[in-house]
């Protein structure tokens, strides 16, 4: 994967109650196969399941670079929609 479709994000400097619209926010600015890479100081598994539930399996992938305990970091790709996804 090249360096110019992965997007970093380190929001351990963030204030907590800023991180999650940050997460988001730079998720929704990938192109379909970008790949946010995501370092965080606790398991991000929220945006996971926040993903799951808001654009549903096979939209995108969420694989684990790093599991603690005190830094995580995750490769977040968003996948090109399926025709039914539109």
């Amino acid at each position: 994967m090249s360096r110019k479709q992965i997007v970093a994000l380190d929001v351990r400097p963030v204030e907590p109650k800023y991180r999650f619209e940050k997460i988001m926010g730079a998720y929704e600015g990938l192109e379909p196969e970008q790949t946010l890479e995501l370092t965080v100081d606790h398991d991000p598994k929220c945006m996971y399941y926040t993903l799951m539930a808001t654009r549903g399996e096979g939209s995108f992938s969420f694989e684990y670079l790093e599991r603690g305990p005190c830094t995580w970091q995750v490769h977040v790709q968003k996948l090109e929609p399926t025709e039914e996804e539109g």
